[in-house]
């Protein structure tokens, strides 16, 4: 099967349903935009550490750091609550898993965080209230172990301090060279333990004094924009998805109900020429007229494949109706303008009868050929009878079946195959 044949089988045959697969969710995916309000994006800017990280790791490890403190539930809950927004549980834990975000700013120590909302200043508000818990949470959260390691060396040091000064007043009231030698070798080891405990609280106090701060660089005046709209890019994704979608159940429908793959197909499953177009009715009414002839045919009979293509073989029947009066109104003027002729209405080989549906339909042309439906045959007619089948080439070969049943069953010679026009416009039926 080429590609031709395939595309004429599943993407022609099944137009509609692709067609259909791809406008629901185009449709849907454009209402819900319609109905989604807009929706606003405020953010606060989150210098964590003085300095550049020191690699992308430790920056995405600051970064993961904010977002894990902003989403806390019940961090966000407070941060609701204090910027009068609905702060119920599920209020918390909704805005927190969808609403909220956190990322760094390249290789920066920023972090940018961000608060989603239909209410610009409620965004902002919120999100302003957020990034000042996470600093004070991030500023303060170790603060308790330090303010007690602190503690702990102030009270060693006070105790240090007055063993030291004991000593020393114990030493001015001391006698006794040996007992002073026991005295000074005391206060050297209790003002030993004193330097020891004062050098330790410096580095504390240095390093209390040193200690990055994290700072909300914008937290008074958040940043707020608006959400740019994804209806192309959710647009294209339906469009994608409905086209695959369709093409699959196409396929599917073409499996179990496989169609012909055109006329080309039909023709040599039929074994017989194709004879023209319904589309140039005039050239065609030459072609099967001669066809006919060539094969002894006087009466060609017009089939159909499917219910289609015999809507397109009595349409085919009105045209070369209008033919054969066109060829006898011809025929009659130029009999009249012969010399010794006696009637300008003359007639053609045979009448010329029209039926409507259901009803007997004929029209004969010159050189004793008519033309008919397989309900217009007369019994005289039926051993010089021919067919001719009209198809659009989109017919299912379960129909194909029953043409070549009823051609094996009349013995009737097949004298070609007439293509149908394809429909114009592109809302065509298979």
């Amino acid at each position: 099967m080429t590609i031709d044949e395939i595309l004429r089988r599943i993407v022609r045959g099944h137009a509609n349903t692709i067609l259909l697969c791809v406008l629901i969710p185009l449709l849907a995916v454009l209402l819900v935009e319609l109905k989604t309000p807009p929706a606003y994006s405020a953010q606060v800017r989150l210098q964590t550490l003085s300095s550049a990280p020191g690699s992308s790791t430790e920056a995405d490890g600051l970064s993961s750091r904010v977002l894990a403190l902003a989403t806390t539930p019940q961090v966000v809950q407070s941060a609701l609550r204090e910027a009068r927004q609905p702060a119920s549980s599920k209020d918390a834990l909704y805005a927190s898993t969808h609403k909220i975000t956190a990322e760094r700013l390249g290789e920066s120590s920023v972090v940018v965080l961000s608060v989603l909302g239909q209410d610009p200043r409620a965004a902002a508000d919120t999100v302003s209230v957020l990034a000042s818990q996470i600093v004070r949470f991030m500023n303060e959260g170790s603060r308790g172990q330090f303010d007690a390691t602190l503690s702990d060396v102030q009270t060693q040091t006070a105790a240090a301090l007055r063993a030291r000064d004991r000593l020393q007043t114990q030493l001015v009231h001391t006698d006794g060279l040996q007992a002073r030698a026991n005295v000074q070798s005391l206060l050297a080891g209790a003002q030993q333990d004193l330097d020891h405990l004062r050098d330790e609280l410096s580095s504390l106090t240095v390093s209390d004094v040193s200690r990055d701060q994290v700072v909300a660089i914008d937290a008074a005046r958040p940043t707020v924009d608006r959400v740019p709209s994804r209806v192309l890019p959710r647009t294209a994704l339906a469009w994608l998805l409905g086209l695959l979608v369709g093409i699959a159940v196409a396929v599917v429908q073409e499996t179990l109900r496989p169609r012909i793959a055109g006329n080309r197909v039909l023709a040599r499953a039929l074994d017989a020429p194709i004879l023209g177009s319904t589309g140039q009715p005039r050239a065609l009414a030459g072609s099967l007229n001669l066809a006919a002839r060539r094969q002894g045919v006087e009466t060609v009979v017009l089939v159909g494949v499917d219910e289609r293509d015999e809507k397109l073989a009595r349409q085919l029947l009105e045209s070369l109706r209008s033919e054969s009066q066109e060829v006898a109104l011809s025929e009659s003027l130029s009999t009249a303008h012969q010399p010794g002729s006696s009637s300008i209405g003359a007639s053609t080989d045979g009448p010329t009868r029209h039926r409507g549906v259901g009803q007997e339909q004929t029209v004969t042309m010159s050189s004793q050929v008519r033309f008919t439906d397989r309900y217009g045959v007369t019994p005289a007619e039926e051993p010089t009878a021919g067919v001719v089948v009209v198809s659009a080439g989109t017919a299912r070969r379960s129909h194909l079946e029953h043409v070549e049943d009823m051609v094996r069953a009349m013995r009737w010679p097949v004298v070609g195959v007439v293509e149908g026009a394809p429909r114009r416009g592109w809302l065509a039926r298979p």
